[in-house]
């Protein structure tokens, strides 16, 4: 997936049209990805179910770890409580992936394997001071990202036989991603309320596609599979 040039975005003046305006293009660029489900076959049985779920589990922990960060510095309420709720259901979904890794026979990492390498997504995040650059970058585009990437794994999993894993992304995790990102919709409306602020609601949607590109790229060329969970 290339990302677009910031004249690919498209630009508003009333908030309402300016996220609705984003989302359309947001999605538009993220269905590039669907052209990834015409490799099943070929990708099938490249890589263990266990390499995969050890990535999972380093994605939900970066996610959940980075909205608990934010959560005392944010000064909006709602904002504070949507960080809060998000860091919660990040730390249950990774906790779902463990139990699931253990069925089938993987080994859950020590703590001391997500602070090793730290992704840069995860340090591109972990410096964002705003709340407008906060929300459009994690809960309005990250999440959007995995809800993606997660129907394109939900595929992998049934295509190699395993309804378990694709029942557990589909029912448990799936409507926690959909409403993380709705939820940052919602906030961005409230939030990018200027030129200035939809300015930097651009710019984070831009950065985050193209880290979360990177991130997808690199797993992928290790992995030899293009359909991973999460972003």
């Amino acid at each position: 997936m290339v990302a677009p040039s910031a004249s690919d975005i498209l630009a508003g003046v009333d908030p309402q049209a300016f996220v609705d305006g984003m989302k359309t293009t947001l999605w538009q660029i993220l269905a590039v990805r669907d052209r990834e489900l015409v490799r099943l076959a070929e990708s099938k049985r490249r890589a263990e179910m266990a390499d995969l779920l050890r990535g999972a589990l380093r994605n939900e922990m970066e996610a959940a770890e980075i909205a608990a960060r934010w959560m005392p510095t944010t000064a909006e309420t709602e904002v504070k409580v949507a960080f809060a709720r998000q860091a919660g259901d990040e730390a249950r979904h990774y906790q779902l992936v463990a139990d699931r890794l253990r069925e089938l026979g993987g080994e859950v990492p020590w703590p001391a394997f997500y602070d090793e390498e730290r992704s840069r997504l995860y340090r591109y995040l972990e410096g964002l001071e705003t709340t407008v650059e906060r929300v459009a970058a994690a809960q309005f585009t990250r999440e959007a990202i995995g809800y993606k990437a997660n129907e394109l794994f939900i595929a992998y999993c049934e295509a190699c036989g395993d309804e378990t894993t694709a029942r557990l992304y589909r029912e448990q995790i799936q409507p926690d991603e959909k409403h993380h990102h709705e939820w940052g919709e919602r906030l961005l409306v409230s939030l990018a309320a200027d030129e200035e602020s939809q300015a930097a609601v651009r710019k984070a949607v831009l950065r985050t596609l193209e880290l979360a590109e990177e991130l997808r790229s690199l797993a992928a060329g290790r992995l030899l599979v293009e359909t991973l969970p999460g972003c």
